[in-house]
């Protein structure tokens, strides 16, 4: 008897604490911090190139290496997504962070649907036509239209009260692993 009862206090405590922590500002996951993300890149006076409909690339630094980045591919690289609006998505400068990410080139045109802070926020069809052709060391500004950005992304979606903006991507290749 007192085991049941200790047994559904328990699990009564439990389901409290869960619904009173879901009617608060603090979240299980923590927004990131921004403050430490370098600004946008200057494309002023560059002139983009639009590997396809609804994609420009501006190509800030020319990269080196024997390699161009493929479909194939995997690359570790700093990035920072923005809106139209300047609003900041996703930095690997977040959170003070001085590490590049991993991003497997198989998978970066495919929307994920995420529950956590994490690069799979960045994945578009735009992004993936924007990242092909890089080398290492290369600094490139993404513009992708909401066409090839989040525009047909669910409503549960976490991005999809970004369907109608354009996004800007800030790319520095860091490596290419060849497959």
């Amino acid at each position: 008897m007192h085991k049941s009862l200790f047994t559904t206090t328990v699990v009564i405590s439990i389901l409290f604490l869960v619904i009173v922590s879901c009617g608060t500002d603090d979240n299980f996951f923590p927004p990131p911090d921004f403050s430490t993300v370098p600004e946008p890149y200057n494309t002023e006076g560059v002139e983009p190139i639009s590997p396809e409909d609804g994609v420009e690339v501006y190509i800030l630094e020319e990269g080196t290496g024997p390699f161009y980045l493929t479909n194939r591919d995997q690359a570790t690289l700093f990035i920072t997504l923005r809106t139209d609006e300047g609003e900041i998505i996703f930095s690997s400068f977040a959170n003070a962070s001085q590490s590049p990410l991993n991003l497997n080139m198989r998978d970066a045109g495919r929307f994920q649907n995420v529950f956590q802070y994490s690069i799979l926020l960045t994945y578009t069809p735009g992004l993936k036509v924007g990242l092909l052709g890089m080398r290492e060391g290369e600094k490139r500004t993404i513009v992708v239209s909401p066409e090839m950005g989040y525009g047909n992304v669910s409503s549960g979606s976490p991005n999809s009260v970004y369907r109608e903006n354009t996004l800007y991507y800030d790319i520095r290749l860091s490596s290419i692993q060849p497959k």
